[in-house]
């Protein structure tokens, strides 16, 4: 098997969502003092690559300890949708089904993860650009939500910070700039477009059923668009945890 590594690399420098703190590193050991290195990290488990556990937003869901490995290990369907997507996109069923079409079937007990182009503008990517990785990025329709739920999957991830639209989570309060930006180019009121009575809705209704988020992937996951292989997100087993920093690897046959 070819491992394929689905996982920005994380640091001190990882940017986090815009009303968390920022990441902390501190080395507590160094060579040329000590000789040996060894650090201290202060963060929150929203950070990078990670998966959110349903307890995240369901106070009965699984905390990141309980979650079973199963569900963290299996058939993963990677379906790209980086020609259809633009900042503020709002990603409806009809989009995601023609998307889908290129990729092998999605079948009952896999994962997904959308890939939307977005990596490129993380922290590490060749256009980075913070503020239009976290505030502009595409985010699911409440029917695509729908849609998704009823097709029993593990798990869903996208390259993007997370699998909300933004404006459907505190960046809409913190940036009343950009929601007018985007009411400008859709020529329709923030309401009409994601009406705030929803609210982290991907959130609230996926984790409901178990059906955990992976966010910011990365790494080479352009090597395994529109195709259906074995994909692994390994966190820690954190005791009552509502999320967890992971690995994410795709397992290709060489």
């Amino acid at each position: 098997m070819k491992l394929i590594d689905l996982t920005q690399t994380w640091s001190v420098q990882t940017p986090t969502w815009p009303y968390f703190p920022s990441n902390k590193v501190v080395n507590f050991h160094s060579h040329h003092r000590d000789g040996v290195y060894s650090t201290i990290i202060e963060t929150n488990m929203h950070s990078g690559t990670h998966v959110d556990a349903p307890q995240h937003n369901n106070p009965t869901g699984w905390y990141m300890h309980e979650v079973p490995l199963e569900r963290l290990y299996g058939w993963t369907v990677i379906v790209d949708m980086s020609d259809m997507v633009d900042e503020y996109t709002i990603v409806t069923k009809e989009m995601f089904q023609e998307a889908e079409k290129r990729a092998p079937a999605i079948q009952p007990g896999d994962a997904l993860i959308i890939h939307y182009g977005w990596h490129r503008y993380n922290w590490e990517g060749p256009e980075a650009n913070e503020v239009k990785y976290f505030c502009k990025c595409p985010g699911p329709s409440l029917d695509l939500t729908d849609y998704l739920i009823s097709k029993q999957l593990r798990w869903v991830g996208s390259d993007a910070p997370s699998f909300e639209h933004p404006f459907w989570t505190a960046i809409r309060e913190y940036r009343p700039d950009l929601v007018r930006e985007m009411e400008e180019r859709f020529g329709k009121s923030i309401e009409e477009l994601l009406p705030s009575k929803y609210f982290l809705s991907a959130h609230r209704r996926m984790l409901a059923h178990n059906m955990m988020h992976v966010d910011n992937v990365g790494g080479d996951i352009e090597k395994v668009l529109n195709r259906r292989v074995i994909v692994g997100a390994f966190p820690w087993k954190f005791h009552r945890g509502d999320a967890s920093i992971c690995r994410l690897v795709a397992f290709v046959e060489d």
